[in-house]
């Protein structure tokens, strides 16, 4: 498993914010909102099979951004900092 930075913003109104939060809930076992529409994603997939499995849901207008990440480094995320280090160290 590797770790996801999964970050979009929404254009219109479909998908709703709660749509987004719903499939991403199925991507696995660990994940969790860092910022607003910024995400962790534990993934045993790759970059591109991430984003193929979330595109569907995004209209042509919505943005959306997934980077594999080897380091990282934060304060004040809204995801339990101790919660997310350790779901970090178990990917690395």
């Amino acid at each position: 498993m590797a770790n996801f930075i999964v970050t979009y913003d929404l254009n219109g109104p479909n998908p709703s914010h709660k749509q987004v939060d719903d499939l991403l809930d199925t991507v696995g076992a660990e994940r969790g909102r860092i910022l607003e529409t910024v995400w962790y994603v534990g993934w045993a997939g790759t970059t591109g099979q991430l984003l193929d499995h979330l595109k569907p849901l995004f209209s042509g207008d919505d943005l959306l951004f997934v980077a594999e990440m080897s380091e990282a480094a934060w304060t004040n995320v809204l995801l339990d900092d101790q919660a997310l280090l350790n779901a970090w160290q178990a990917n690395r």
